[in-house]
């Protein structure tokens, strides 16, 4: 009896710990060995396209990052935040009339490990209906706020019918020490297929950012035009390349 008890007692504290990983199991989507068993999309297979997008806007800035995509002929996928689509619901059917994709990012900026699964599935069921509503259009993509899932937020997306998109490839552009030099510079030379993450918001990033996405944006895709590469949404991307 004191063998079983202590049997018990030892199960009873591993139990959370066990939930415990479970639940942040999905974050390890964002290395690429955690994807063997998480297999979150960062690019695809293609010969002559990269696809762009741009997290947590829409914001101030929208209107200029619109013009330069129109200058470059570049189409993006803009993963919006809920509570920004609230602010400015209008903001939607321009991204769409310029060409390009609404997907969803979450509707409040929040790590995804510090909420519970009932306060994730809240979360993105409520940024589903708020961004569908404003933009008239169905979403296909999400993308967690940071990247990471949690065991929640993976299921949920299933229950959605939403692709699950990380990135190849971003410009650290949320940093307060970035500059639009240095966002070109990290993204680097993409390859065919490469996924690229910027954000053209910095509600949740160093006061001002956008400004070095958008300083940065022309360097980018001038550096894409001349490597023969186009640039497509998310969406494009995929359903050419799988």
């Amino acid at each position: 009896m004191r063998t079983a008890g202590r049997a018990l007692a030892l199960a009873a504290a591993c139990a959370p710990a066990a939930l415990l990983a479970a639940h942040a199991a999905p974050a390890s989507a964002l290395l690429p060995p955690g994807r063997l068993l998480f297999p979150a999309i960062t690019r695809a297979k293609t010969s002559d396209a990269v696809a762009l997008t741009f997290d947590d806007g829409p914001d101030i800035g929208l209107d200029a990052f619109l013009k330069v995509l129109e200058e470059y002929g570049a189409r993006a996928t803009f993963f919006v935040v809920g509570e920004q689509v609230a602010r400015a619901p209008g903001r939607l059917e321009e991204i769409i009339a310029g060409g390009h994709e609404v997907a969803v990012h979450c509707y409040q900026h929040r790590n995804h490990l510090r909420l519970t699964p009932g306060a994730t599935v809240e979360d993105m069921r409520r940024a589903r209906g708020t961004i569908e509503e404003a933009s008239g259009c169905p979403v296909r993509l999400f993308r967690p706020p940071y990247g990471i899932f949690n065991l929640a937020s993976w299921l949920e997306a299933d229950r959605q019918g939403w692709r699950r998109v990380l990135w190849a490839r971003w410009g650290r552009d949320w940093e307060a020490r970035a500059t639009p030099r240095s966002v070109a510079r990290t993204i680097g030379v993409p390859e065919a297929g490469d996924i690229l993450l910027l954000h053209d918001s910095d509600r949740y990033a160093a006061p001002g950012s956008w400004r070095n996405t958008l300083g940065a944006l022309p360097v980018i895709l001038g550096q894409l035009s001349s490597s023969g590469l186009r640039v497509q949404s998310a969406g494009e991307l995929l359903d050419a390349g799988g």
